[in-house]
Order: C-alpha cells, then sequence, then structure tokens
C-alpha cells in the first residue's frame, strides 16, 4: 500500500485513466472521453456501436484554428483551454451543433463562445479506433468493473448478516425495538438478489439508452481507479522485469569464463598460496612459517599475494551486491 501511494504521487493520468462521460445529442447518447496537454488532445467518442476517436497535435491544431476562426488571435494554451471545458460532462450536450457520419468517420461540428461573447467553432474529425483500443478503453474495464462491484456485494452481504446476527443477540439479552417500524427483518441475499431481478428499476436499465448510467459520478470513479490501479500493475512487473535483467547481468559478470589468453589467478600462484587460499591460512601443515624459516620470500611472492587478495575482495563486493539485489526483489513482492 505504501508503494502505491508513493507511485500515485508521482504518476500523470494519461486518455485511459480519462473517465467516460454521458452526452446527448438529439436521440442519440455518446460516451466521450478526452486527455488534454499543453498543446494536444486526445478524443474518444462511443455511440453504442463503435468507437472513434482523434489525436491532434500542435500544428494540426493551428492549421484547423485559421481555418475555422480565422478572425481569431489567442495563444494556443487558452484555445485548447477553452476546448477542453466544452467538452466536459456539463457542457457537452450543449455545444454540440451538428454530428455527421461517414463510413469511416465522424465528425462533431461545436459551436462554442470564448470570453466577450466572441463566437469559437470547432470539428473534431473522428476515425474508427482499432478493436484493441475498444477494448482497452472501454470492454475490459468495464468487466473489471462488474467483478469488483460483484466482490463489494459479496462483502456488504456478508456484513448484513454479521449485522442479523448481532441484533439477535441484542434480542437475547432482552433489548426491543423502541420504535415499531424500524425493525426489520433478517437479510436473505437470495430473496434480495431476486427481488431487484424483477424490480420495475431494472427493466429501465436494461434499454440500451439507459446503459450509459454506469457512467454516473459512482461508476466514473470506480472506472479511474480501476485503471489506476491496472498502470500501477504494470509498472511494478516493468519494474520487476528491469530488476531480474538487471541481477542477470550481475550474475554474468562474477560468473563470466576466464579468458583463454592467460591462466587462472590460481594457476599463477605456487602451490603453497594456492593450499593457503583453500585451507583459510597462511601456512602448510608440511612447511615452517615464514617467521621462523630462515629463508627470504622470493619478490614475486608480495606481488602475487596481493593480486590473489585483490581477485578475493571483489568476488566478495559482487556475492554482496547480488544478496543485495534479491532481498530488495523479494521485498517488492510482498506489497
Amino acid at each position: 500500500m505504501a508503494d502505491l501511494l508513493e507511485w500515485r504521487r508521482h504518476w500523470k493520468p494519461d486518455l485511459k485513466a480519462a473517465k467516460w462521460a454521458p452526452c446527448r445529442y438529439k436521440e442519440k447518447t455518446l460516451l466521450v472521453k478526452s486527455h488534454f496537454a499543453d498543446e494536444t488532445y486526445q478524443i474518444m467518442v462511443y455511440d453504442g456501436l463503435r468507437m472513434w476517436q482523434e489525436q491532434c497535435d500542435k500544428e494540426q491544431f493551428q492549421q484547423r484554428t485559421k481555418t475555422l476562426n480565422p478572425n481569431i488571435e489567442a495563444p494556443l494554451g487558452t484555445l485548447l483551454h477553452h476546448l477542453q471545458d466544452s467538452v466536459s460532462e456539463e457542457n457537452m450536450s450543449h455545444s454540440i451543433s451538428k454530428l455527421t457520419q461517414k463510413e469511416d468517420a465522424v465528425t462533431i461540428h461545436m459551436a462554442t463562445q470564448l470570453e466577450g461573447a466572441l463566437p469559437f467553432t470547432w470539428q473534431f474529425h473522428l476515425k474508427e479506433a482499432l478493436h484493441e483500443e475498444s477494448a482497452e478503453h472501454l470492454t475490459t474495464p468495464l468487466m473489471s468493473m462488474v467483478a469488483e462491484l460483484l466482490r463489494r456485494q459479496k462483502e456488504l452481504f456478508r456484513i448484513l448478516k454479521r449485522k442479523d446476527a448481532e441484533i439477535d443477540d441484542y434480542k437475547a439479552s432482552g433489548a426491543k425495538v423502541s420504535r415499531k417500524h424500524l425493525e426489520t427483518t433478517p437479510f436473505d441475499d437470495k430473496i434480495f438478489i431476486n427481488n431487484m431481478n424483477e424490480s420495475k428499476e431494472f427493466g429501465v436499465l436494461v434499454d440500451p439508452n439507459q446503459s450509459t448510467s454506469a457512467f454516473q459520478e459512482s461508476g466514473q470513479d470506480l472506472y479511474r481507479q480501476i485503471k489506476m490501479r491496472d498502470a500501477f500493475n504494470n509498472a511494478q512487473l516493468i519494474q520487476e522485469d528491469s530488476d531480474e535483467e538487471y541481477e542477470d547481468d550481475l550474475s554474468g559478470v562474477g560468473d563470466a569464463p576466464t579468458a583463454p589468453s592467460g591462466p587462472s589467478w590460481r594457476k599463477r600462484l605456487p602451490p603453497s598460496l594456492v593450499e593457503a587460499a583453500q585451507t583459510g591460512t597462511n601456512q602448510s601443515p608440511d612447511r615452517v612459517s615464514p617467521k621462523k624459516s630462515p629463508r627470504m620470500s622470493s619478490p614475486g611472492s608480495s606481488t602475487q599475494d596481493t593480486e590473489m587478495m585483490r581477485r578475493q575482495a571483489l568476488e566478495k563486493k559482487l556475492a554482496e551486491e547480488q544478496t543485495k539485489l534479491k532481498a530488495k526483489k523479494k521485498k517488492k513482492k510482498l506489497f
């Protein structure tokens, strides 16, 4: 949870996390979502059958502004902010003046006013979105929303049954309801579901024109929470893959084979030093300690001993780094 909160502070929402907002145009109900940046915008529209989208960059926006509004001179950011406000849930239905559709394109004509009652017109030129984009922005999140709502329903049923058990305990102790109309019957989840299926409201919501009610305020918030958690999960997977690649690279350095151009470090050393490295002592059982021996060590012995120590220190450091990486990875997977 701590990792999620920290990640959320630095997370920058994109079009995927933008909420779907219902919009009415004549007898047609649309779902609209958009994302505006400093110099660009993205917009998606779902008409109940097909999904349409447009991505407009700085050059396209400026050119279209000159074509549709030749007498208007205003900063790019000001016009983008005005357009963003025009496609909001509160204003979109009132801002659409015309909607034309061809086989593979939809054009939404907007008629709005800038400050000072200055007319500003705009046209969104949308192309049909790919099936993968439709699934990513609508189908898959809706399935996740249904799954999450069912999980919450199950939890609420569990709480209600515990409340009934608590009330029964109070009644067994002699407690009574002070007002008769406040008394309730024990909750039965099967009866509740049957009553909901037979209710008049359920029949109304099945109407395709009412399906956009799933994206009222609470539905919009759930959609955004699902897309945010999905982005967090993807970020975690990317981080884990990056850690694994780094660990593989590091282990490859420690296990890299010795170059064939020369002998190994152990083969360069005299037998006495090789035996000392294996036993962890500075002397062999069959040899006299250098301190007690009157003989002088050879000039190259000191250099070889230094190289051996340096080699051992390097191997120890690599092993410690690998241990730290594994511990860090295990710690991440706990959350």
